[in-house]
């Protein structure tokens, strides 16, 4: 029993009594344990909310969603608008419909990228600097008193003590936001931060395919900076519902999105090749090192036309 307890623990993180009594609900089957877990641990909080600047005519919307238990950030995503509109979405919407309208809405005329990351950042980094009896607080916090915390840090962020905000507090278990949670990179090392090392960016990593071209360049010659064009495979409700935002998914199926490549890695796999579609947004694709792929040598940064400069600088 104490091993199972252990293993219970080592494989999901829980604390002593979460694995007890997560066992003694399955019959101290430990495979079964580990799939019920999650739907025992009620540690996410989902803050939603909407906030106008009446004197600057600026609208916005914010979602912040942290682990209560391990007090970190998993998602800090806003958008600022001119356009009313924005503010349309109702809080009660569930955390994931409310971040798809919130996608949906950067893509809008109006749109403000540059103030939307960084009322993200703003966000991010309040609630990774707050006393961690703050976070815990949520957890019993009621509407008022979220909405409070975080228009204090919106207020000191604008320096704009007018500021208008509402805000919506949801309580969720690990399952219901594991169920939509962003797919580790292929790549991706376990381990420790370093020593001063910046919090790593809450990324969205899509599977993606990258557009081959007899005539292109070698997988393992691409660099970062190259222009390729991928398609989004990824079945998830997410990535599909982004593969249309992006343009990718037309009535007759997925179409090749061009966007720049952002790093390469070589793996026992082949080339690990990582593109990004969007703040918060990126994809990976394994290809063999010979395969030659249509891309653009370097052409990231003279494209200045193309959807994605235009959907980072407005």
């Amino acid at each position: 029993m104490k091993d199972k307890i252990e293993l219970l623990m080592e494989e999901t993180g829980c604390d002593r009594g979460e694995a007890e009594l997560a066992l003694e609900m399955c019959g101290y089957e430990v495979e079964e344990a580990v799939r019920q877990i999650p739907r025992l641990l009620n540690d996410i909080c989902a803050i939603k909310g909407k906030f106008v600047r009446q004197a600057e005519n600026q609208h916005g919307l914010f979602l912040v969603v942290l682990n209560l238990k391990s007090r970190k950030v998993l998602r800090a995503r806003a958008v600022m608008s001119y356009d009313p509109a924005v503010c349309a979405v109702e809080l009660d919407e569930d955390w994931f419909a409310f971040e798809k309208h919130l996608y949906g809405c950067r893509l809008w005329d109006g749109s403000l990228p540059a103030e939307s990351l960084e009322v993200e950042q703003r966000l991010a980094a309040h609630f990774r600097a707050v006393d961690p009896g703050v976070v815990e607080r949520l957890r019993a916090a009621s509407g008022d008193e979220a909405t409070a915390e975080l228009a204090a840090a919106l207020r000191a962020h604008f320096r704009d003590p007018g500021l208008s905000l509402r805000a919506k507090k949801d309580i969720l278990d690990l399952g219901q936001f594991q169920s939509l949670r962003k797919v580790p990179a292929p790549a991706a090392k376990r381990g420790k931060p370093s020593p001063g090392a910046p919090p790593e960016e809450d990324l969205l990593v899509l599977k993606i395919a990258l557009e081959e071209d007899p005539a292109g360049v070698p997988a393992a010659e691409l660099r970062a900076g190259d222009m390729v064009f991928a398609r989004i495979v990824d079945g998830r409700d997410i990535a599909q519902y982004l593969s249309r935002l992006f343009g990718g998914l037309t009535a007759s199926g997925p179409v090749p999105i061009e966007a720049p490549v952002e790093a390469i890695e070589s793996t026992p796999a082949g080339t690990l090749a990582r593109v990004r579609f969007a703040v918060g947004v990126a994809g990976d694709a394994v290809v063999a090192g010979e395969k030659p792929l249509k891309a653009a040598r370097g052409a990231y940064g003279r494209m200045d036309n193309s959807w994605w400069r235009r959907f980072f600088k407005g």
